[in-house]
């Protein structure tokens, strides 16, 4: 059955080389996610090796274990509006986008990966005509049901055609963390090429390479993130098809992202210093260098170590230990800490399941409100970013001597 859920890629996904090389190993984790509806035991148990490749030719960072789309994405779970900030940061993208290109109330804008369209919804607000495309059936339908028109498909060419025909090409293609979960990049590119209208722009944001490695970000590693993206290689990617990306600017959303402006090559817009300043800095920094990404390596074999320590200590004075956080990231970071066996159960205000079931492991999971009344003595908040929201809800929890622990980006105690 692996066999067919999972394929190993020989060459790089941006530039076609065969000269990858194996970067940052990592753990196993399972193929099915928390994001994913899928309970069938003989694939929920099923783990791909997490190890990080590295294009010597073009930079990209890289997994080449790749899980089946179909079987991750039809069923997939997740809804943009269950992230925290992730709403507000999509309307903040709109007023961004409209201020910088040219829109009317006849202008037609188009997002693939659109999940549940709430950044559609805000383009179609000020009056535009939109158009989403995902391949989740059900959050498609959904959308499709409160006014966001969506295709239940997987975004390509063909896909293309049929919203031209349908429509008209588009003034604005949009995608937000959906490039780095698409193996075959050929064919996206192809289909922006095809529908993207002569003078319109493309715009993705997706997590910042230099980012994950500056700032540790370990848990953005898992199997729906088969890219980490930076300036270079992507530059070099759209080249080929004959776009241009002619901006490049960081931004903060899921500890570092990126957000990329793409072009027919020679278009209306010039092309900003820096995209040549970020591919200058991605450079110097190291980040195309197999050196760079040992450091990442052991680090993570540092954590590990430091974290059981911490838990070695409470269990012996017969103690237990809770996690915090169940999505996709949180259960990634359970198999590279290798914590499967050292849990007593899962905490997440917003679950998307009322068990966690992996490898060596299976957890009820308890909403917050259950802190006091399980009372574990070490809760670790994998779901990292927001222990400045967690912690300050529970200081009857730290009162009564419990402590949290934040392992990322890296560990600190509280109190």
């Amino acid at each position: 059955m692996s066999e067919t859920l999972i394929h190993v890629r020989k060459t790089c996904r941006c530039c076609g080389s065969l000269n990858i090389e194996l970067s940052v190993p990592l753990a196993k984790i399972p193929i099915v996610s928390p994001n994913v509806g899928i309970d069938e035991k003989n694939i929920t148990k099923l783990v791909a090796p997490l190890d990080n490749y590295l294009c010597l030719d073009c930079g990209l960072i890289q997994l080449v274990h790749v899980v089946e789309p179909a079987l991750i994405y039809r069923n997939y779970l997740y809804r943009t509006s269950i992230s925290k900030g992730l709403a507000e940061h999509f309307k903040g993208m709109c007023n961004d986008v409209l201020s910088r290109h040219s829109m009317s109330n006849d202008s037609f804008v188009v997002e693939f990966g659109s999940n549940d369209g709430t950044l559609l919804r805000h383009f179609k607000d000020v009056g535009m005509r939109v158009q989403g495309v995902d391949p989740a059936e059900e959050i498609a339908k959904e959308a499709s049901s409160n006014g966001i028109p969506t295709y239940a498909d997987f975004f390509g060419p063909d896909v293309a055609k049929k919203i031209i025909e349908g429509q008209k090409k588009a003034d604005l293609i949009l995608s937000n963390n959906v490039m780095a979960n698409i193996d075959d990049l050929s064919p996206i590119i192809d289909g922006i090429k095809t529908l993207m209208a002569d003078d319109g722009a493309y715009v993705f944001e997706t997590q910042y390479a230099l980012d994950v490695f500056e700032r540790f970000l370990l848990d953005v590693i898992y199997h729906e993130h088969i890219s980490c993206f930076s300036v270079q290689p992507v530059v070099k990617a759209f080249k080929k098809f004959g776009l241009e990306v002619f901006d490049a600017e960081r931004i903060s959303t899921k500890g570092g992202s990126i957000r990329f402006w793409i072009q027919h090559k020679n278009g209306p817009r010039p092309i900003a210093d820096r995209v040549d300043s970020l591919i200058a800095l991605e450079n110097e920094t190291g980040l195309y260098d197999l050196a760079y990404h040992k450091k990442f390596s052991n680090k993570v074999t540092r954590l590990k170590r430091n974290i059981h320590s911490e838990i070695s200590t409470i269990r012996a004075k017969g103690g237990s230990v809770a996690v915090w956080g169940t999505s996709v990231g949180c259960a990634a970071l359970i198999h590279q800490f290798e914590l499967e066996d050292k849990i007593d159960f899962f905490l997440d205000d917003t679950p998307l399941k009322d068990r966690l079931e992996g490898p060596g492991y299976n957890l009820p999971v308890f909403k917050g409100d259950g802190v006091m009344r399980e009372k574990p003595d070490l809760i670790i908040i994998l779901a990292w970013r927001y222990a400045h929201l967690i912690m300050p809800k529970h200081q009857n929890f730290m009162d009564a001597g419990g402590r949290f622990l934040i392992p990322l980006p890296d560990i600190s105690i509280v109190p």
